[in-house]
């Protein structure tokens, strides 16, 4: 038979159970969100590196080669993966003598990286 202590005890035993539960999920919660926000300002600023670097690009090619070729190698360079790739075209823009160069060698990477 269950006395009337040990009926409380396992009532509070319960309740603490249930409080270290509720403290997990808001604990898990709250991490989620922060790991969120974070990622979201890390993506934010990534985003924008990236429309600045395209942004360069383009205004150099302008000065290089045109307007019509500065146009066509933004739409190429829309929403490509920046870094290393932003790098590459910058040298070809330097390497390349003419914009009908330049534009094949980005389209064949934008294949490349969506393959």
């Amino acid at each position: 038979m269950t006395t009337v202590l040990e009926a409380r005890w396992d009532r509070w035993e319960a309740g603490v159970r249930q409080e270290g539960i509720e403290r997990g999920i808001e604990q898990g919660i709250e991490r989620g969100i922060e790991r969120g926000i974070e990622r979201g300002i890390e993506q934010g600023i990534e985003r924008g590196r990236a429309e600045q670097g395209v942004r360069l690009l383009a205004r150099l090619a302008a000065l290089k080669f045109g307007t019509a070729t500065a146009k066509r190698l933004a739409a190429l360079l829309e929403g490509l993966p920046a870094g290393e790739n932003l790098d590459r075209v910058g040298d070809w823009i330097i390497e390349c003598a003419a914009g009908d160069e330049l534009l094949p060698r980005v389209a064949a990477m934008r294949e490349a990286s969506a393959g």
